[in-house]
């Protein structure tokens, strides 16, 4: 999959296309959920019956950090995560440009002038969409200005979930509320962050609970309630089950930070300055602090053991 980092100064377009015409996603696809997903899934079986390239066009910063920088929502996804997962569904070419002023103060017949460099043959995008200076631009004007051009576009109706449709607004507020089934449904996979595994107090280790400890924040990133969780990690192309606590470990008093601490099931390696991606399966319980050593220990082997048991009671089922 190859990268282009800039689309208004951009001149080697032909070289970076290889000379392909394209079919492209537009979005914002700031979640990659199931909505983001049905228009890049149409986008790519439309490249691939008319021998196109897909291009999916995305923005590096949510749009709001140059707009109302005060109401940047909090992440859903890692730079990191997205390009894997968008490499993943078969994009050929990923235009992840910054949402600057220089893009943002565009109108929506320049906005589309500046997409033709990418030679395109069909437009996909959701039933919400808006493009140009102040989102002035909508679907009805692009299947407009495709007829007049003459390029086809493709407009997907937004997916629904218990009633209403899938958004990423949605879905943060369903992290928040610790209803990780709901997040799931609507994002297609289970909740996930990523992080460096850092160094902690190794206190883990010596109960018989090593962890791989990823500092988190509630500024930039979506987060469930502190808790301990069911979980599951990718490492090294595989995938592995565990139990997490995500939060401040009350039972001590000196963890300055929110962290989250993950003891891998039948795991053992060195995991220190690995870049792990984290999924929230089930809550199992709140944290909270014990009276003794001996009292974590042994709470520690039931949450390990109901976090087993979930795994194996969800073991080969779509999980909701």
């Amino acid at each position: 999959m190859k990268i282009i980092k800039d689309l208004i100064n951009n001149t080697d377009f032909p070289d970076q296309t290889g000379g392909v015409p394209t079919v492209i996603a537009l979005g914002t696809f700031d979640g990659l959920h199931r909505g983001h997903i049905d228009v890049i899934s149409h986008a790519r079986d439309y490249a691939r019956e008319h021998g196109l390239q897909l291009a999916v066009l995305t923005f590096v910063n949510h749009p709001f950090t140059l707009i109302n920088p005060c109401a940047v929502p909090q992440s859903l996804i890692s730079p990191a995560e997205k390009i894997r997962k968008l490499k993943e569904l078969g994009v050929d070419l990923l235009v992840d440009i910054p949402f600057d002023r220089q893009l943002a103060v565009l109108s929506p017949k320049q906005f589309l002038q500046q997409l033709r460099k990418l030679d395109f043959r069909c437009l996909v995008c959701g039933a919400n969409f808006s493009y140009g200076f102040r989102g002035t631009g909508n679907t009805g004007m692009l299947k407009q200005n495709g007829h007049i051009k003459g390029f086809e576009v493709i407009v997907r109706p937004l997916l629904e979930y218990r009633g209403e449709p899938v958004s990423s607004t949605r879905i943060r507020r369903a992290i928040a509320a610790g209803d990780l089934a709901d997040a799931e449904a609507m994002l297609g996979r289970p909740y996930s962050v990523e992080g460096i595994v850092q160094r902690g107090f190794r206190r883990g280790r010596t109960l018989g609970f090593p962890t791989a400890n990823l500092y988190v924040s509630r500024n930039g990133t979506a987060l469930p309630p502190g808790g301990v969780y069911a979980m599951t990690v990718q490492y090294d192309g595989k995938l592995l089950q565990g139990v997490g606590n995500l939060g401040m470990n009350p039972t001590f008093d000196d963890v300055i930070r929110e962290v989250l601490e993950i003891n891998l099931f039948d795991f053992h390696g060195d995991l220190y300055g690995t870049t792990l991606e984290a999924g929230f399966c089930k809550f199992l319980r709140p944290e909270r602090r014990f009276a003794s050593l001996d009292a974590l220990k042994d709470q520690l082997e039931q949450d390990r053991e109901e976090a087993r048991r979930y795994f194996r009671d969800t073991a080969g089922t779509d999980r909701p």
